[in-house]
């Protein structure tokens, strides 16, 4: 995954540390949905990771199967919970969508070439 979305955002003319910023928010999403994407009653629910460029960006769309709930923050000492953070702080923006059939994420990472 990370070496599709690097060949993508190099394909789109992205710069070195826009590409990496893109594999380090893609990495996360993934992560994320991996983690808490999969309804506890199926296995190997599909993550769909899809990558486009438009007027205003690079975007990375990571969709899958479960649905978004709302966490407590995390604290100092925790060791996860800092995801969607971070994706907020790597993207120019980010958009949250959950509904019955699944969660999407659709991040914009640097500027289209």
């Amino acid at each position: 995954m990370r070496e599709f979305v690097r060949n993508r955002a190099s394909r789109f003319g992205l710069e070195e540390s826009e590409r990496f910023q893109a594999q380090l928010v893609a990495t996360e999403a993934v992560t994320n949905a991996i983690r808490h994407g999969t309804p506890s009653h199926e296995e190997g629910s599909p993550i769909a990771v899809t990558c486009s460029c438009d007027d205003h960006g690079f975007t990375i769309e990571v969709g899958d199967k479960g649905r978004f709930r709302h966490r407590q923050g995390s604290r100092v000492d925790d060791t996860g919970g800092r995801g969607l953070g971070m994706i907020e702080r790597f993207t120019g923006r980010f958009d949250l969508e959950t509904s019955e059939e699944g969660t999407t994420l659709r991040m914009l990472v640097g500027q289209a070439a």
